[in-house]
């Protein structure tokens, strides 16, 4: 808190010097950096700060609905049984606590809520508990979009009528009867997912009276909800808007790579967004700053991207880059090629990290090669054939070779050793007639009859089928 705090009194005293504070600081400040930079700078910082004002006012309406922590948990339980996670998704682990929270008190106050009504003191403690780790939730920008929609569509299926409840509110009618007519625009083509969404809601078996409030309360928070997020989402344009320039900036300095500037100007565009969103503006530093890593970073992923037909992961390729750099240093010091073991030992990486980094930093090249190089030999022309066997083939072989152990089978037991012996049937190898009568203490011309009788059995019972493999 100390800390935040002596931000928060650094931040006051560069806006004071900006107003024409006297003193050896602000003579300093003034020479350090240039009048245009102090205003767009303090102008960061005051639409910084009427945005996150106006997020945690939406924060703390969305709060009030039980219904935000059930489609919160839904959300982040889907998003943990996805098999391959985003970079956003990758956080859900760091919010296990937060959630386990949620779910605990949601929990609690739906079971004393069937016990009792929402007057009795346990509920309404419970759900006091609920709304305060709500409160303290970090909310992605998506998230708040979709649980907005959510409480204004079902303050629509719900069949209540805004009407304002006083003079004050009778200002911002026009805005929220705008909000429920943009929602029909925007649910058009998404209505059958919300449908889905509300269904699914259903399932839970929770009272709608517990999950969207009361009419009377959920009229009150949703004027609140509707002006916030209309606030929130106007200095959060106001905020990327003011920063178009920095974009502009960065993107030209990626100008040689494989994209367009148009290209690359889009990609930028979504690291300020993210920059927007993540912004605190409480721990002093300055928005440019802040928003200059992630534009970076959305151009540099987008070219990573791109450069390569198959894709690389982004901490791969901070490995590659990491590798390469080495191996130039070694290079550099010794004049030769480093080895895989120098390279290991000098980015303290394994023999197998280094030999998979290298092997997927290949580039990639057409088999049937170019079309300008028509004479060249294309690296199709150097694969080796496969030739691989016919099925059919394959089941006339083990037709064969059944119909061979029958045929063999029907003989008695000296002819089946003079033919498999002769022919090399289940053995090592073929033998003579002298040699199978050297076994069988018989003459040469003997083991010829007996072959001979042992064929004309083998062609009066299995001739015809055994033609058929000629």
């Amino acid at each position: 808190m100390a800390y935040l705090t002596e931000h928060l009194s650094r931040q006051e005293l560069g806006a004071v010097v900006k107003s024409g504070g006297a003193g050896t600081v602000s003579s300093q400040f003034v020479s350090s950096v240039s009048p245009a930079q102090v205003t767009n700078e303090h102008c960061n910082f005051e639409i910084a700060r009427r945005l996150n004002d106006e997020k945690y006012k939406l924060i703390n309406g969305l709060s009030q609905f039980p219904a935000t922590a059930l489609l919160l948990l839904n959300a982040h339980e889907k998003m943990a049984g996805l098999s391959e996670q985003d970079e956003e998704s990758a956080l859900v682990s760091d919010l296990a606590s937060a959630l386990s929270e949620i779910k605990k008190y949601f929990l609690e106050a739906s079971q004393s809520l069937s016990g009792a009504g929402q007057s009795d003191s346990l509920y309404l403690g419970y759900k006091q508990n609920l709304v305060s780790v709500l409160q303290a939730f970090p909310f992605s920008f998506e998230e708040l979009n979709k649980i907005t929609e959510v409480i204004v569509y079902a303050y629509k299926i719900r069949g209540l009528c805004y009407q304002p409840a006083h003079e004050a509110d009778s200002k911002n009618s026009g805005l929220i009867i705008r909000r429920l007519e943009g929602s029909k625009r925007r649910n058009r083509a998404n209505v059958s997912s919300m449908a889905d969404l509300f269904r699914e809601i259903d399932g839970f078996d929770y009272d709608e009276q517990f999950l969207f409030l009361p009419t009377s309360e959920m009229h009150k928070y949703f004027t609140d909800i509707v002006i916030a997020e209309h606030r929130w989402l106007a200095a959060r344009k106001q905020l990327a808007e003011a920063n178009n320039k920095l974009v502009l900036f960065i993107a030209n300095q990626y100008k040689a790579g494989f994209l367009d500037f148009e290209d690359l100007v889009q990609e930028g565009q979504t690291g300020l967004l993210k920059a927007v969103d993540r912004f605190d503006y409480r721990l002093g530093f300055q928005f440019s700053t802040y928003a200059g890593y992630w534009i970076r970073q959305a151009i540099s992923r987008s070219l990573s991207r791109c450069e390569r037909l198959v894709r690389v992961p982004c901490g791969q390729v901070a490995n590659m880059n990491k590798l390469f750099r080495a191996k130039n240093e070694l290079m550099a010091k010794t004049g030769q090629e480093p080895s895989v073991a120098e390279l290991s030992e000098y980015t303290k990486l394994s023999s197998d990290d280094v030999n998979m980094i290298l092997s997927i930093s290949q580039t990639v090249m057409c088999l049937e090669g170019t079309e300008d190089e028509e004479d060249a030999f294309a690296p199709i022309d150097y694969l080796e054939q496969q030739v691989f066997i016919h099925a059919f083939t394959s089941i006339a072989e083990d037709d064969l070779d059944r119909l061979l152990g029958k045929a063999i089978g029907s003989l008695n037991s000296r002819e089946a050793k003079v033919i498999c012996s002769h022919f090399g049937v289940d053995a090592d190898k073929e033998m003579t007639l002298q040699e199978i009568g050297g076994e069988l203490n018989l003459t040469r011309e003997r083991v010829r009859q007996i072959q001979v009788m042992a064929l004309n059995k083998i062609k009066a019972n299995y001739g015809q089928q055994l033609m058929c493999f000629l």
